[in-house]
């Protein structure tokens, strides 16, 4: 059996990689250590709404959207997040290609019109995304507190 020692060596070497997510900053699209990612190795020149996999200069794994493709990088901001990051084509792994919902629901970002219909809107409202961010986390923590006093 081959040992690989990093995502970027999987993708090198077999062109796919397969796994599950760790941190929030995809949400709501894709949760930590529920949904198995499906990445591929990037021939070409990426596009506005893909999600690329790349890794930071401190050899960190990121995947985070593309929301502007510029001549010379990428403009990228996580699903859950409303800062900007500068990736160029020689930081990037891999790109997304679809990913099993809970484990059983397979999602095929080139097929999927409900996936493609949640990218572009979920882009479009990056500019009031602060304010839509801070209402559904107050939302998640009142309705936390609720049902935690309700239980007790």
């Amino acid at each position: 059996m081959t040992e690989f020692s990093s995502i970027k060596d999987i993708l090198d070497k077999t062109g796919k990689y397969t796994g599950l997510t760790m941190g929030g900053s995809m949400e709501p699209l894709i949760h930590q250590q529920k949904d198995n990612i499906i990445v591929i190795k990037n021939t070409s020149r990426l596009k506005k709404y893909d999600i690329p996999v790349y890794l930071t200069p401190s050899g960190k794994y990121v995947m985070h959207r593309i929301v502007k493709v510029c001549d010379d990088h990428y403009v990228i901001v996580g699903d859950n997040l409303t800062r900007k990051e500068y990736v160029t084509d020689d930081m990037i792994c891999g790109v997304l290609v679809g990913f099993y919902k809970n484990g059983k629901r397979y999602i095929d970002l080139e097929k999927s019109k409900g996936y493609k219909l949640y990218s572009r809107v979920w882009v479009a409202l990056l500019p009031v995304r602060p304010i839509l961010l801070f209402f559904i986390r107050g939302f998640r923590y009142i309705k936390r507190h609720l049902f935690k006093r309700g239980e007790n």
